[in-house]
């Protein structure tokens, strides 16, 4: 079942070139999401001190834990939805669809408030030095206010992913990593000293431009 140049048939034909442009997408989709940290820790080094890019650096690992965590959680959706869609089972689909909608939401404005919450505890626990917890703390807090729009994206794109299409989730992953690294770039050349804010408000407006986009992609599945 194919309904357009983005979706793979998985059942029709040679599998092997199918499975390596189903696959090279998602790869490249992990690592992008991986490296959205690591943009800011570069630009943070360019413009700022060494307290704020310790501060930003403290962080890696336990965002790492997250993006793969909800990778990870996604997958659940993206098995039903697969198995409703290729059944032809549109009234499932619908159903699927909109329950992992409302599950990311709920769940992402959980965790947000959880991490904000304990994200000081969270860091005091990893080790993370006392004279740079403080900014470390702002990060994952203003990190954790954006959790809602990283679980939309991750349920969206693996709704997407369930129907064969790998190449649009990772299309609106570039645009935000792009966005994320200018207004970056932007916000700590006009406010030097100022990364510690600016750079995680891009990560929760990337967030929620990614989240739009998805979700009208979604709205081709039943939505």
């Amino acid at each position: 079942m194919k309904n357009n140049k983005y979706e793979i048939d998985m059942v029709n034909g040679s599998i092997m070139d199918k499975l390596i442009s189903f696959a090279l997408p998602l790869m490249i989709s992990g690592i992008l999401q991986l490296a959205f940290n690591a943009v800011d820790i570069i630009v943070v080094g360019q413009f700022s001190g060494s307290k704020s890019l310790a501060a930003v650096g403290s962080t890696t690992a336990l965002i790492n834990v997250f993006v793969n965590l909800f990778m990870g959680i996604s997958l659940g959706a993206n098995v039903l939805a697969a198995r409703f869609y290729a059944a032809g089972k549109e009234k499932e689909m619908s159903k699927t669809v909109h329950t992992s909608i409302m599950i990311a939401l709920i769940s992402g404005i959980v965790m947000g408030v959880v991490g904000v919450i304990f994200a000081r505890g969270a860091l005091e626990i990893m080790g993370t030095p006392d004279d740079v917890i403080g900014l470390s703390t702002i990060y994952m807090r203003i990190y954790f206010c954006g959790m809602p729009f990283f679980m939309l994206y991750n349920y969206g794109a693996a709704i997407l992913r369930a129907v064969g299409d790998t190449k649009r989730p990772l299309i609106f992953l570039i645009i935000s990593g792009c966005i994320n690294a200018l207004l970056n770039l932007f916000c700590n050349s006009v406010q030097t000293g100022c990364c510690r804010c600016c750079n995680r408000y891009d990560c929760f407006a990337v967030c929620f431009q990614r989240t739009c986009i998805i979700l009208f992609e979604q709205s081709k599945y039943q939505l």
